[in-house]
């Protein structure tokens, strides 16, 4: 096969996982929600889409896991303090648990970039048994999976680390329209990051898997 299976579309996924939450937020607030509500409904969209696709491709992965907690623990957090402020602080706690998470898988398991991409497979049996295959076999596709959750851990840390302060000095329409704007800017500049280091892979040349 002259392209690496399903790296593309793995972009598509994170930014229906991360979009889906923003558009979730700002449909509520157009409506006349309060702060806290229109946060609340964008914490619960990016749950309710976790759950879905865990759902649709019948397998509760790594990956769908790990966010899942992540919007589990925020959810719980923000019921107990009703607070918009700790809604916008918590939403960077969980973009920093998972910027952590995706560095860790780059040493422990695979990495979860790998889950969301074989994720992206389950619809068709061949192509998910060549992409585990070509996990088994070639050390470069494994070594390019984990550069990839490598750059997207330090993107979301990043993002995390630079909005608390952030959120904490401005007041709360002001923060959320800051918050949103660095979190699109850090996730679309991943993305184009990675459009770009997908492309140089598939321009080299490919190497052959072993015959059964």
């Amino acid at each position: 096969m002259n392209k690496t299976p399903g790296l593309l579309t793995i972009l598509a996924s994170l930014l229906w996982d991360v979009g889906l939450s923003l558009a979730a937020y700002f449909v509520a607030h157009w409506l006349g929600a309060s702060d806290y509500v229109a946060l609340l409904c964008g914490s619960l969209a990016a749950l309710v889409r976790v759950v879905w696709v865990a759902a649709r491709t019948r397998k509760f992965d790594v990956f769908a896991a790990v966010m899942l907690g992540v919007f589990l623990v925020g959810l719980g957090l923000s019921f107990l303090t009703g607070s918009p402020k700790f809604l916008l602080v918590k939403e960077s706690f969980g973009t920093g648990i998972a910027g952590l998470a995706f560095l860790v898988s780059c040493f422990v398991g695979r990495p979860l970039i790998f889950y969301a991409a074989l994720r992206m497979q389950e619809g068709d049996p061949d192509r998910a048994a060549e992409f585990e295959q070509r996990w088994q076999q070639l050390p470069g596709f494994r070594r390019n999976f984990r550069i990839m959750s490598a750059a997207w851990g330090a993107g979301l840390l990043f993002d995390a680390i630079v909005r608390i302060p952030l959120v904490l000095s401005l007041p709360t329409s002001a923060a959320v329209t800051a918050s949103t704007v660095l979190f699109i800017a850090t996730t679309v500049l991943l993305a184009l990051w990675n459009v770009r280091f997908v492309k140089r892979i598939q321009a080299g040349p490919q190497p052959e898997l072993k015959q059964a």
